[in-house]
């Protein structure tokens, strides 16, 4: 009998003790965690952001070498995502008229109205739009050429190619 006495469970002192300590490391934990969720996706952005650019380059030489020059400028009008063997998982694809506020999170997607291809940033990002809309960064294919013969028109025979650019419509800020 009196050994049964003497095995007692927590008190309520030592259960707020123990839940208040678990809190506090579940919030540091987050506080560690979260940055990094944040740095991981804005390198994925980066990475199929590099593959897109690769993507416009070879698509441009393989027409050059195919002496199909003149339709280079074609490749800015179209989704870029179109040239990669695999879209990345988080991509929608073509969308006639998005509601942003409606797609996902950390997802990317062609804007078929507007003909640009549009990263949402996810959550936990220090990401800073200067400009441009808040919560998504919006790309565009840029074609660069030096136009010789001043008409204002790619002329393969006479005007240089000078590249084709994947840049930002808006500027934005997303530190490492």
């Amino acid at each position: 009998m009196r050994l049964a006495r003497n095995c007692r469970g927590f008190s309520l002192l030592e259960l707020v003790v123990v839940v208040i300590a678990v809190a506090l490391l579940v919030g540091v934990a987050l506080n560690r965690l979260l940055p990094i969720i944040g740095r991981a996706q804005r390198a994925a952005f980066l990475d199929v952001q590099r593959t897109l650019q690769s993507s416009l380059l070879l698509a441009a030489a393989e027409r050059i070498t195919r002496g199909e020059a003149a339709t280079i400028p074609t490749l800015a009008d179209a989704n870029p995502m179109a040239l990669l063997l695999q879209p990345p998982a988080n991509y929608l694809g073509e969308l006639p008229s998005p509601a942003p506020a409606e797609l996902p999170p950390a997802s990317w997607y062609f804007d078929e109205q507007s003909a640009r291809l549009v990263y949402r940033v996810g959550r936990y990002a220090r990401f800073a739009a200067r400009g441009g809309p808040a919560d998504r960064i919006e790309l565009r294919v840029a074609f660069a050429y030096q136009d010789r013969n001043g008409n204002g028109v790619f002329d393969a025979a006479q005007d240089r190619f000078d590249g084709l650019k994947l840049e930002p419509v808006h500027p934005y800020d997303w530190p490492d």
